[in-house]
């Protein structure tokens, strides 16, 4: 018997001893390397480079460098004017052709990012705009209500995509959400706000992003793929209207319908008009809830909240550095405190030229003559709060912490003070 209990003994104090040492040991770096440090940036129509790279690769590797995990840019037949300036190639003519033919695209989603936030629009919905300008309405056609022939062919294109990208990138651990950029501006494809929402589109848009999720759902239930995973979002931007005036726009008109996985917020008009952190904080806030309480449960996602801020940001031209960089802190503040699930500034490099004067606007983090910004520093020495945070609390519990905990940590960084 004292042979039997020594051995329980021995086996017990070992299992104790494997379990302190555990808790003492060093974070896996793929857990650092994953992990959703929620603030983030973005690469579209940059008018500016330093390198003899393209322009796409060239910021996805200076959002990479800044110690960001996460990158978003958009797939769309404009791949080759506006947005990135790549060589045109007749080849691609879908968006499945565009991961795999376009070299600068293949290369970033190839990139080590965990997350990819990408706009995409498909070839089979969009008429070439004359040399030099932009015209949304050769990219939308559900203008006054969506053919099924346009329906179909955004299906069968957004499934094969779907497909393709399950299997390209399958165990490979990285997260893709596919959406569009602010969509209240397809619903008011003129630009002016003012305007009622005409009904016929209005049907027309639901439609539109029930085959988006549709096709997304589809491939997903058709292919085998493991440790690799895709959502379908919509990002809005006008909620103030439907706030305040009782406007129809897509959040309280479309998203119950429509019940997307996600919900992307262009902030600007609740974040660009206050002039104190105080007001700021309490229309940002009050607006993320207004979203969220539009879309209904939903199985088979992650948990948290389901909406987040997919721009925010402050033109250096009339705000100056400081500012700019100061009034950033107090939307990532408010963000982290409703918890969304990521917030992400307006952007790498600057995309508005004032046309009067050829200046730079100045949405940038990295401006025009290469000098890191603020906003620059302070998304960096955050990433590297971060991962101090995070071994520190993996060495106490053996685990990295729920989102929650990691938000309510991030907000007394040095950061952001």
């Amino acid at each position: 018997m004292k042979i039997i209990y020594f051995v329980i003994t021995v086996v017990v104090v070992a299992g104790a001893l494997a379990l302190v040492g555990q808790k003492k040991g060093d974070i896996p770096k793929k857990l650092v390397k994953d992990y959703n440090y929620v603030i983030g940036t973005q690469t579209v129509g940059s008018k500016y480079q330093f390198t003899d790279e393209s322009m796409l690769v060239e910021t996805a590797r200076q959002i990479k460098d800044m110690g960001s995990n996460l990158l978003k840019f958009s797939m769309h037949p404009r791949y080759c004017t506006e947005n990135y300036g790549l060589p045109e190639n007749k080849e691609i003519t879908s968006l499945t052709k565009l991961a795999q033919l376009e070299p600068s695209v293949k290369e970033v989603l190839n990139m080590d990012f965990k997350y990819y936030h990408i706009w995409v629009y498909g070839f089979s919905q969009y008429l070439p705009e004359p040399p030099g300008q932009k015209n949304d309405t050769t990219q939308i056609k559900f203008i006054g209500g969506y053919s099924d022939y346009y329906a179909n062919a955004l299906y069968e294109e957004l499934y094969e995509l779907t497909t393709y990208m399950l299997k390209e990138f399958n165990n490979s651990g990285k997260v893709f959400y596919l959406g569009n950029w602010e969509g209240d501006w397809h619903l008011r494809w003129d630009y002016d706000r003012t305007k009622p929402a005409d009904e016929e589109t209005l049907a027309g848009i639901s439609k539109w992003f029930k085959i988006r999720q549709k096709a997304i759902d589809d491939a997903k239930r058709d292919t085998k793929y493991e440790n690799v995973e895709i959502y379908h979002y919509i990002e809005v931007n006008l909620v103030q209207r439907a706030i305040e005036l009782g406007d129809k726009v897509l959040t309280n008109s479309v998203l119950k319908d429509v019940n997307p996985d996600y919900v992307s917020y262009s902030t600007y008009d609740v974040t660009n008009p206050p002039k104190t952190e105080i007001e700021l904080n309490k229309k940002l806030k009050n607006a993320l809830d207004y979203i969220q309480s539009y879309l209904p449960p939903k199985d088979g996602l992650p948990e948290g909240k389901r909406v987040w801020i997919g721009e925010y940001g402050n033109p250096f031209i009339s705000h100056g550095e400081e500012l700019q960089n100061e009034r950033a802190k107090w939307v990532i503040k408010a963000g982290l405190e409703w918890e969304a699930p990521f917030i992400l500034f307006w952007e790498m490099y600057n995309n508005e030229i004032k046309k009067e004067t050829g200046e730079q606007v100045g949405y940038w983090m990295i401006d025009d003559e290469g000098k890191k910004q603020k906003i620059w520093y302070t998304h960096n020495q955050f990433y590297k709060e971060s991962q101090r945070f995070l071994e520190g609390y993996y060495k106490e519990h053996n685990e990295v912490p729920s989102n929650s905990t990691f938000g309510k940590a991030a907000l007394k960084f040095k950061a952001l003070k």
